[in-house]
């Protein structure tokens, strides 16, 4: 009776040890052939480094800040990404930094960032726009992208969107200011604006400056024109010049050679009535008859009427002065 019960406890053990054995590969068989155990499970592969960089250096654009890059007379356009780190960036905007050139990026100054571990990647793409904490230096990354993978404790920031000819054109050490796009552009806007106003501004002088010429008991008005020449003599006004009647055409008062400032040397014919300054002699001219001579001169301005009184008066004095407005 003993022996049977023993052959009979002995057989039972034998038949639980087979069943946990059997759950246990059928376990394995199914974890390693899902295809096997009812419906298939879809193929599961590990991230290549890659896709990895992709990832980190490109998955920023739902919601990125433009900005722009300007170094010397170069505008860079590019992007900050929605991350922490990169707002934190924005919230110093605008900001120059000086870089140094180390062969595939362009790195340098100290970057007050706050990021997280969380934050921190390896690898880049040429164009990324990084913080390295260990130096806390801000990096533009210019090359090498795909020797990048052992490239540690990055902190993306965003990217430069221009081509790689332009990243390539970057050379020994760089001072970057970096802004919101909208901020360059409201700048531009502005000075684009000031610049117009001044040429209104310019050509309102231009219609403006009215002079009067003064000789005996007869009185001309002139309108001279904006430039280098008539505000170095309008700065002299009101005067009295001792003029020369010369060659029948013209009244002169010699400053001496080149004594005034020009801009705006031409040669060509002249009108009855201009006003000039012709350079070699510094000789300010009335030219009140015409010969067809053709000199090189800056042209000043002109005589609206009544210049003929010159072709009696020989030589005289002349009063220039400037009408108020």
């Amino acid at each position: 009776m003993k022996k049977f019960m023993m052959l009979a406890f002995t057989l039972i053990l034998a038949l639980s040890l087979c069943a946990c054995g059997g759950n246990n590969q059928a376990a394995a068989q199914e974890e390693s052939s899902p295809e096997l155990f009812g419906e298939a499970q879809p193929e599961t592969t590990e991230p290549d480094m890659e896709d990895s960089i992709s990832e980190g250096a490109d998955s920023f654009t739902a919601e990125t800040t433009p900005i722009t890059l300007t170094i010397g007379d170069t505008v860079l356009n590019g992007y900050l990404n929605d991350s922490g780190p990169a707002k934190s960036l924005i919230s110093q905007l605008p900001l120059t930094v000086t870089l140094n050139d180390s062969d595939n990026d362009f790195c340098g100054d100290s970057l007050d960032i706050q990021y997280s571990e969380e934050d921190v990647q390896s690898g880049y793409k040429n164009g990324d726009l990084a913080f390295w904490p260990p130096a806390s230096n801000f990096v533009i990354f210019v090359d090498d992208e795909e020797k990048s993978a052992d490239t540690g404790n990055l902190v993306i920031l965003g990217k430069i969107t221009e081509s790689q000819e332009a990243l390539d054109a970057l050379e020994g050490t760089i001072d970057v200011t970096i802004a919101l796009a909208e901020e360059m552009e409201t700048s531009v806007s502005v000075e684009t604006e000031n610049n117009e106003k001044t040429e209104t501004e310019k050509e309102t002088e231009v219609s403006e400056v009215k002079i009067k010429i003064t000789v005996g008991d007869t009185e001309l008005i002139a309108t001279l024109e904006d430039n280098a020449t008539t505000q170095a003599i309008i700065e002299q006004m009101p005067m009295t010049l001792p003029m020369m009647d010369l060659y029948g055409r013209e009244m002169c008062y010699r400053y001496g050679a080149y004594a005034l400032p020009t801009d705006h040397l031409q040669s060509d014919g002249y009108e009855v009535g201009d006003i000039a300054y012709w350079a070699p002699g510094g000789s300010l001219v009335i030219l009140y008859k015409q010969n067809g001579e053709q000199f090189e001169r800056q042209h000043l301005g002109h005589i609206d009427s009544g210049v003929e009184v010159f072709e009696n008066t020989g030589d005289v004095d002349v009063t220039f002065e400037v009408i108020a407005d």
